[in-house]
């Protein structure tokens, strides 16, 4: 499938929301294709020397707004892993590239052992009600969402939210979050 790029130095996975502005016309085409075609655009980890990661989440546009300031603001949820097979800079800078669907993360039931992980992932969203209201569709007892919150919400450099998001199941992900909570 052919989509728009977007690389951002963000993390955003499927089940997850976020708000973007748009300023620069080529976003701004970039959200118009999107919209018409109804396909989305890949949201990509911006690598070194500005270049999108191979594994990028299919988002679409659930709404969007005019801002005080003029700039388009536009609230995009994450649908699917992609990874991004080849892509090309156009005349005006929007990226573009040829994907595939990657299978999903399998969904997996909080059990006892990392019931921590769930709860203290809980405890930030409520202290955060921007990003609580962003996840309303929160369901803290999928380990598997409760691994994607983290991973975008973490300040860990993006090369190691990629090497996460690559793999076929949160189990790395899921250990480095372990790491991560336990030195807490």
């Amino acid at each position: 499938m052919q989509l728009a790029l977007f690389p951002l130095p963000i993390c955003l996975l499927p089940g997850g929301f976020t708000k973007l502005r748009i300023f620069e016309p080529r976003y701004k085409r970039l959200v118009s294709e999107s919209l018409s075609s109804g396909m989305g655009f890949g949201l990509c980890m911006l690598g070194e020397n500005n270049e999108p990661m191979p594994v990028a989440t299919r988002v679409e546009i659930i709404d969007f707004e005019a801002l005080d300031d003029g700039l388009l603001g536009i609230s995009i949820a994450g649908i699917e892993r992609i990874e991004i097979l080849s892509w090309h800079s156009e005349s005006d800078g929007l990226k573009r590239g040829e994907a595939r669907i990657l299978s999903p993360w399998e969904p997996s039931k909080v059990n006892k052992d990392h019931l921590l992980l769930s709860q203290r992932l809980e405890e930030v969203m409520h202290a955060f009600p921007q990003q609580q209201n962003l996840n309303q569709t929160a369901d803290f007892n999928d380990l598997t969402w409760v691994c994607q919150r983290w991973l975008e919400l973490l300040p860990i450099a993006l090369v190691h939210k990629q090497q996460c998001y690559r793999q076929d199941s949160p189990d790395m992900a899921l250990a480095l979050l372990e790491q991560i909570i336990e030195k807490e």
